[in-house]
C-alpha cells in the first residue's frame, strides 16, 4: 500500500492556535491579513487564543471598517460550541470588563493549554518586563510619541522605530529567560508569550519558549499552533495558500493560486 501523503496545512484542524499582538486600531496593523487569518482560524482549530494586545489603546476612534470587521469575526465565533475562543489580558488591552463586553469572550491573565499529550502556558509576557511596570509614565510617553510617528511618517519607518524601541525597552532577552524560567517552575516544558513583538523559538533547561510576534509588522505573520504533541511556529499566509485580496463586494476573501506575498495594510 502507498503511504499517505501528510494533509496539507490548509486542511488540517489544529488543537489550539495562539496570536497575539494585533494592536487594532494601530495605523500600522495587518488588518486585512488578520481578517483573512481569522476566518480560516475558526475553521481550523478548535482553541483559538488572543494572547494579549487586541488593542492598541481604547481609543476605539482609531479602529477602521477592517478592524471592526475583525473584531466582529471573533464576537461571531465566540458562541460556537465547536471552538473555545479565550482571551489574555495584555499591557495595552485597558479593563477586562470594558474589552470583554466588546470582544465576548472567556478572559484571563494567563491559560493554560492541554490536549493530553502536551501542557502549554500562555501569558502575554508583560508581567516579566520590567520598564513597562516600573516606569509607566516613560512607557505613556513612547507610545504617544510612537501615535505621532505612525500618522506622519512611512508605514516602513514606523516599524522601523517601533523594532528598536521593542530592543530597547521590551528586552526580549530578560522576557525570554524570565518566562521560561516562570514556567519550569511551574512545570510545564512548553510556554508561549507575545508582548515583545519578535517571533522566535528558544529552549532554556528543557523549557520551550515560542514568542508569537505581532500583526503590525509586515507579512508574513507569525502564529503559534498546538497539533498533537509538537508546539511550532507558523506565518500567515501560509505556504501556496493565499486569499483574494480584493474579493467581490459583501463577499468573504476566497482561497486561490499560490501569489507573491504582498503588504497588507489595515
Amino acid at each position: 500500500m502507498a503511504p499517505v501523503a501528510p494533509s496539507s496545512p490548509e486542511d488540517r484542524t489544529y488543537d489550539c492556535i495562539v496570536i497575539s499582538d494585533l494592536h487594532l486600531g494601530s495605523a500600522v496593523c495587518q488588518a486585512r491579513l488578520l481578517e483573512e487569518f481569522l476566518i480560516w482560524a475558526f475553521d481550523h482549530c478548535r482553541t483559538l487564543v488572543i494572547n494579549g494586545d487586541i488593542f492598541d489603546d481604547l481609543n476605539f476612534k482609531r479602529l477602521s471598517k477592517r478592524h471592526f470587521a475583525c473584531l466582529k469575526l471573533i464576537r461571531r465565533n465566540s458562541d460556537r460550541s465547536d471552538i473555545r475562543v479565550v482571551w489574555v489580558r495584555g499591557n495595552h488591552d485597558g479593563p477586562a470588563d470594558i474589552v470583554g463586553h466588546i470582544v465576548g469572550v472567556e478572559i484571563h491573565d494567563e491559560v493554560v493549554y492541554e490536549n493530553g499529550k502536551i501542557r502549554l502556558l500562555i501569558l502575554h509576557g508583560d508581567q516579566f518586563d520590567t520598564i513597562v511596570s516600573g516606569h509607566p509614565w516613560l512607557t505613556d510617553l513612547a507610545c504617544a510619541a510612537f501615535y505621532y510617528i505612525q500618522k506622519w511618517m512611512p508605514h516602513r519607518a514606523a516599524r522601523w522605530i517601533r523594532r528598536i524601541s521593542k530592543k530597547f525597552q521590551r528586552n526580549s532577552q530578560l522576557i525570554e529567560r524570565r518566562a521560561s524560567e516562570y514556567a519550569r517552575s511551574r512545570g510545564f516544558h512548553f510556554v508561549t508569550c507575545g508582548h515583545t513583538h519578535l517571533p522566535l523559538v528558544a529552549e532554556h533547561d528543557g523549557v520551550v519558549y515560542i514568542n508569537s510576534g505581532t500583526w503590525t509588522e509586515a507579512p508574513p505573520c507569525p502564529f503559534v499552533v498546538v497539533e498533537g504533541a509538537e508546539v511550532r511556529l507558523e506565518y500567515w499566509p501560509l505556504p501556496a495558500f493565499v486569499l483574494d485580496p480584493e474579493p467581490t463586494e459583501g463577499a468573504e476573501p476566497r482561497p486561490i493560486a499560490s501569489a507573491p506575498i504582498l503588504p497588507a495594510m489595515g
